[in-house]
């Protein structure tokens, strides 16, 4: 596996051979069929920064399947909302999902159920009856605060889209909770 590092001076060095965004995508795509996900991800990256507006959703979707999580939702964006795109939506629900994002994830995967193929619905299909379980009855505040903390952790690591989400999480929690523990707090750490 690559390390970061690595990574960055190989997609320096794949950016100067003189290839266009185009083409690294291409070869990201390539080497995503063939299971060499961090090939892919460096020439996603690559293309990325050549300005191929549709690379930091391969990149996203790359890190899904290196199960890095936290790092696919950083990159899928700040919209957590169904898009256009079933499969791209249950790669972000499965993001979310590992995640502890589970709203979010039970959210995208319904919506790609009534979207995508069978075999992909039924993968998605999957995911919410894992979900389901951890939905059920009022959360506890030992949860919500848990969400709270990972919202701190990511917004000083300066990673806003994933401290949104957990902090979105937390809201969802609290709103189903009597007390409403921690509302405000959680509804103002999905502000920025």
């Amino acid at each position: 596996m690559f390390t970061p590092s690595l990574a960055l001076v190989l997609g320096v060095l794949l950016a100067a051979d003189g290839r266009g965004a185009d083409e690294h995508l291409l070869t990201g795509a390539n080497a995503f069929r063939e299971e060499r996900y961090d090939a892919a991800l460096v020439e996603f990256k690559v293309a990325a920064s050549l300005g191929s507006p549709d690379a930091s959703t391969y990149v996203a979707t790359t890190l899904v399947k290196l199960n890095r999580p936290e790092e696919a939702v950083q990159a899928f964006g700040p919209s957590t909302a169904a898009g256009q795109d079933a499969l791209l939506d249950y790669y972000r629900g499965l993001a979310c999902f590992d995640a502890q994002l589970y709203q979010c994830a039970d959210s995208l995967m319904a919506s790609v159920g009534s979207r995508a193929g069978p075999r992909v619905a039924g993968f998605a299909a999957d995911v919410r009856a894992k979900v389901a379980p951890l939905l059920v009855g009022e959360p506890t505040r030992e949860s919500i605060d848990w969400y709270l903390a990972r919202c701190s952790t990511e917004r000083k690591a300066k990673r806003g889209v994933l401290a949104t989400a957990y902090c979105a999480e937390a809201t969802a929690l609290s709103r189903r909770r009597a007390d409403r523990y921690k509302l405000a707090e959680a509804e103002a750490g999905t502000k920025g």
